[in-house]
C-alpha cells in the first residue's frame, strides 16, 4: 500500500479517536433546558383516534387549531406490542405506560356495575371472573383474559398502572365515551377508551361509557352518533367532581372517530371521506364544548390519536397545553429528538404534569418541551414532513434492499465466471466497478436524506442512488488507476461507508431518521445512535480498514492503529451522547479482540473466550454508568435499562433480551437481506475450495486480512444473535465483505515493470507453495 493509501485511512482513524473525545452532545441544541412548569390540579386527555396532523392541515377545525397552536406538539408513533394497534391495544398501553396487547373481540366491554346480561349484572360476572368486588362504576369485564395475554409478552406491562397510580396519589380518575355500533345482529361493545382510566383491578372509578352518549342518526356510521350534549354534559359532572376535589384526569374519546374508521370497509372510498369529513366537524365542535369547561389558565389538556386504522402507518397527533407551556415541540428520553413521541410516553407525561412520581414499571418517559419560535402553521407543515418522510422510507427500504442483494448476487457470480475462465483486464474492471457500485449504494442511500426525498418522488431518490453509486465507483476507480495502486478504489468506498454513518451519529442522526437503512418513527422503537442497518455497515469497513491500517509498514505502529480504529468505532457506537447502541456494544467488543488476537497470531482457546466475555460486560458495564451519570431526561436506552435493573433486579434485562430473541426470529425469516448470507457465503467458499484456491492468493498479498475477515463475521454473527433485527445484520455485514473479496480477488498487480514470461502471476506462485 502506498504512502498515500497509508496516510489517508491512519488519518480516518485519528480523526475518530479525536473526535470521539472532543465531539459535543449531538442533541444538545435541541433540549430547551427550560424549567419545570407549575403543575395543574386537573388534566383532560382527549383521544382523537386516527386524527393525523394532515387532518388538521387539510380541514378547518378552529376549536382544536385555537388549541393546538398555543400548545407544544409532536408526532406521535401509535406503536404497542405491534406497530400498528387496535383500540384495545392503544388504550392498555396508556393505562401501562408500557407496550401492551389485547383481545379485540372482548377487550371492548366496559359495562356499568349495575348492566344486566344473562340475569346477571356487570358487577356480578366481574365478580365471578375475578374475585374482586368492583368499587368503581365499571368494570372490564375481559380483565383476566387481558391479563393473561399481556403475560405472555415480554414487556411486564403492569395494565391500569396509571389509574392505579393516580388513585394512589388521591387524583380522580374519570373515562367518557362510547364507539357501540354495528349493521349485525346482536349488541357492539366498543368501548374500549374505559380502558386508559381502569385501575390494575380491572375498574373504571367513574366517567360514562353507556348508551346514553349516543343517539340513533340513519346517516352516521351505523346509523349512531354521540350525544355532544349528553357528552358534555357527563364531562362537566366528571370534572367537577372525581377531578375537582383533589385533582384528576379525566378521559374523553371522540368516539365518532373511532366509529367511522371501524365504518371504512363498508363504503366506498369517497363515501368514507365524506363520513371521516364530517366526524372531524362533529367533533372539532365537541372540543369547543368541552373546552368551554376547562380553565386554560389553570388546567392541562393533552390531545392524543392513539391509533389509526390497521392498514395505516402515519404519525398521529400529539399536542400538551399547560399554563405554562410555550408553543413548540415535544420530545422524550423515548424518542431523543425533538417532534416525535411514543405511545409509552402518555402515562408518565400525565403523571408529570399531575405532579406524581413515575412509577419504575412504565416504560416510557414525560414529554419535555423544546421551544421554538415556529408559527403554528409552520410546525404543523413539519410534522406532516416528518411523516410524510417516514411513510417514504417505509416504501424504499424493500426495493433498496433488493437492488443491493441482487446486484451482489451478479457481482459474485460474475466474479465466479471471470475466475474460472481466465477472462482479461477489461473484464476484471467491469466487475470490480460493479461491485464498488453495489457497496456505494449503501452510504448513498443515507446522503440521500439531504434532499426532500418526500416532495421530489421515488424517480429523484433512484436518479441519485444510482447515479451517486455509479459516480464514486467511477471516480474511485479513475483515481485508483492513475496512483497505479487499484486497491485505493476499494478503500475509498469503504472509507466513504464508514465515514458518513460516523459523522452522521456524531451530529445527531439526521440522515439515518426516515433513511432507507436507517430509522423509521413508524416502525423502530428507537430512533437515534447506530441502527442494526448501519451497525453491520460500519462493522464491516471498520474491520477491513483496520486489516489495510495493519497491513502498512511499520508493522507495530500500525497494528496499533488499526486497533485504535476499531476501538474508536466502538465509541461511537457506544457512547451515550451518540445513542448507545447496546447490541453494537455487546457484538463489537469481541469483534475487536478477535481481531488483535490474530492480528498478532494468537491462537484462541476457551481461556480467550472467557476473557472476551468479561471484557464485552465490563464494556457493556462502563457504557451503561456513563449514560447512567447524565439527567434522566436525556438518557438513552442504555442508562434508562441500567435505572430499571437498579429498581427492579434483573428482570428488565431477562426481559430485553427475551424480546429481542423473539423479534430476531421474526424479522429473520421475513428480510430479503437474508439473502445476502448465502450468496456471500457460497462465494466465500468457492473462492476457498475452486481449484486454484483464489482465496489463497487473496491472503498471501494482504497479510492481515485474515484477521480483517475473521472480526468481520464474528461482528455478523454476535450482531445477529444480540440484535433484535436478527440476520439482516449478518445479510449487511457479508455484503460489504462479499464485495471486498470480489475486489481483492480480481484486483489487478500495481504498475511495475513487466514481468518475464518465466514469472508466475501472484495467484500462481501462491498456488505453488
Amino acid at each position: 500500500m502506498t504512502r498515500l493509501v497509508r496516510g489517508v485511512v491512519a488519518g480516518v482513524a485519528a480523526a475518530l479517536v479525536a473526535v470521539t473525545a472532543l465531539a459535543p452532545p449531538a442533541r444538545a441544541s435541541t433540549s430547551s433546558g427550560a424549567p419545570q412548569p407549575e403543575r395543574p390540579d386537573r388534566l383532560l386527555l382527549l383521544s382523537l383516534p386516527g386524527v393525523t396532523w394532515a387532518d388538521l392541515q387539510d380541514h378547518d377545525l378552529p376549536n382544536l387549531e385555537r388549541l393546538l397552536a398555543d400548545s407544544a406538539v409532536a408526532d406521535l408513533a401509535p406503536r404497542a406490542v405491534t406497530m400498528r394497534p387496535t383500540p384495545g391495544e392503544a388504550y392498555l398501553t396508556i393505562s401501562a405506560g408500557s407496550r401492551s396487547t389485547s383481545e379485540e373481540d372482548v377487550d371492548g366491554q366496559e359495562l356499568a356495575t349495575d348492566d344486566e346480561s344473562a340475569g346477571s349484572t356487570a358487577g356480578d360476572i366481574f365478580h365471578r371472573r375475578t374475585g374482586t368486588e368492583p368499587d368503581g362504576d365499571y368494570v372490564a369485564l375481559a380483565w383476566p383474559t387481558l391479563l393473561r395475554v399481556n403475560k405472555r409478552e415480554p414487556y411486564d406491562a403492569v395494565l391500569g398502572l396509571l389509574g392505579s397510580r393516580l388513585q394512589d396519589a388521591d387524583r380522580g380518575v374519570a373515562a367518557i365515551g362510547n364507539a357501540d355500533g354495528t349493521d349485525s345482529i346482536g349488541p357492539s361493545y366498543e368501548r374500549q377508551v374505559g380502558l386508559a382510566g381502569v385501575t390494575k383491578e380491572g375498574v373504571i372509578a367513574a366517567g360514562d361509557l353507556s348508551g346514553h352518549l349516543i343517539v340513533d342518526d340513519p346517516s352516521s356510521p351505523y346509523g349512531r352518533r354521540l350525544d355532544p350534549d349528553a357528552v358534555t354534559d357527563a364531562f362537566r359532572r366528571a370534572w367537577r367532581a372525581p377531578a375537582g376535589k383533589d385533582g384528576g384526569l379525566v378521559v374523553v374519546e371522540a368516539s365518532d372517530l373511532a366509529r367511522t374508521m371501524r365504518y371504512r370497509d363498508r363504503v366506498e372510498k369517497a363515501r368514507y371521506a365524506d363520513l371521516w369529513d364530517e366526524s372531524l366537524a362533529a367533533t372539532d365542535e365537541l372540543v369547543g364544548r368541552l373546552l368551554q369547561e376547562v380553565d386554560l389558565d389553570r388546567d392541562a389538556v393533552l390531545v392524543v390519536a392513539p391509533y389509526n386504522l390497521p392498514r395505516d402507518r402515519d404519525l398521529m397527533v400529539v399536542g400538551l397545553h399547560t399554563p405554562t407551556v410555550q408553543s413548540g415541540y415535544l420530545k422524550s428520553a423515548s424518542t431523543q429528538r425533538s417532534g416525535f413521541l411514543t405511545l409509552v410516553d402518555i402515562a408518565p407525561t400525565v403523571l408529570d404534569r399531575l405532579g406524581v412520581t413515575r412509577p419504575v414499571d412504565m416504560e416510557g418517559r414525560p414529554a419535555e418541551l423544546v421551544t421554538s419560535g415556529d408559527s403554528y402553521e409552520r410546525r404543523v407543515d413539519r410534522l406532516v414532513t416528518l411523516n410524510r418522510a417516514s411513510r417514504f422510507r417505509e416504501h424504499t427500504l424493500f426495493p433498496t434492499t433488493m437492488v443491493a442483494v441482487l446486484l451482489l448476487a451478479v457481482v459474485c457470480a460474475a466474479a465466479a465466471v471471470v475466475l474460472a475462465r481466465g477472462a482479461g483486464p477489461g473484464w476484471r474492471r467491469a466487475v470490480t466497478w460493479l461491485a464498488l457500485v453495489d457497496v456505494a449504494i449503501l452510504p448513498l442511500s443515507y446522503l440521500a436524506r439531504f434532499f426532500p426525498l418526500e416532495d421530489w418522488g421515488y424517480a429523484f431518490y433512484w436518479g441519485f442512488v444510482i447515479t451517486g453509486s455509479v459516480v464514486v465507483a467511477t471516480l474511485a476507480m479513475v483515481g485508483a488507476a492513475r496512483l497505479g495502486r487499484p486497491r485505493v478504489a476499494l478503500v475509498a468506498v469503504l472509507i466513504l461507508v464508514l465515514g458518513v454513518l460516523v459523522a452522521d451519529v456524531m451530529t445527531g442522526s439526521h440522515l439515518s431518521l426516515s433513511a432507507a437503512f436507517g430509522y423509521s418513527p413508524t416502525g423502530n422503537s428507537r430512533l437515534y445512535g447506530i441502527s442494526n442497518y448501519s451497525f453491520g455497515q460500519v462493522a464491516a469497513a471498520a474491520c477491513l480498514l483496520a486489516a489495510f491500517v495493519a497491513a502498512c509498514r511499520p508493522e507495530s505502529r500500525n497494528r496499533l492503529l488499526a486497533l485504535a480504529l476499531m476501538g474508536a468505532t466502538l465509541v461511537v457506537i457506544g457512547m451515550p451522547l451518540w445513542g448507545s447502541d447496546v447490541g453494537g456494544i455487546i457484538a463489537f467488543t469481541p469483534t475487536i479482540l478477535v481481531f488483535g488476537a490474530l492480528l498478532w497470531g494468537w491462537r484462541i482457546s476457551l481461556r480467550h473466550l472467557l476473557i472476551g466475555g468479561v471484557v464485552t460486560v465490563a464494556a457493556v458495564t462502563a457504557f451503561g454508568f456513563a449514560d447512567l451519570a447524565r439527567p434522566p431526561e436525556e438518557r438513552a436506552h442504555l442508562g434508562r435499562l441500567f435505572e430499571r435493573i437498579g429498581d427492579e433486579g434483573l428482570r428488565p434485562l431477562t426481559d430485553v433480551m427475551e424480546r429481542k430473541f423473539l423479534a430476531n426470529l421474526e424479522v429473520s425469516t421475513s428480510s430479503f437481506w437474508v439473502a445476502a448470507i448465502p450468496i456471500a457465503v457460497a462465494f466465500w467458499v468457492f473462492l476457498a475450495r475452486y481449484p486454484g484456491r483464489p482465496l489463497d492468493g487473496v491472503l498471501a498479498r494482504n497479510t492481515t486480512l485474515r484477521a480483517g475477515l475473521a472480526a468481520a463475521v464474528t461482528a455478523a454473527v454476535v450482531g445477529s444473535l444480540v440484535n433484535d433485527s436478527g440476520l439482516i445484520v449478518g445479510g449487511v455485514t457479508l455484503l460489504v465483505v462479499a464485495v471486498a473479496l470480489v475486489f481483492l480477488s480480481l484486483e489487478p498487480s500495481p504498475s511495475r515493470e513487466p514481468q518475464s514470461a518465466s514469472t508466475p502471476e501472484p495467484e500462481l506462485a501462491s498456488e505453488a507453495a
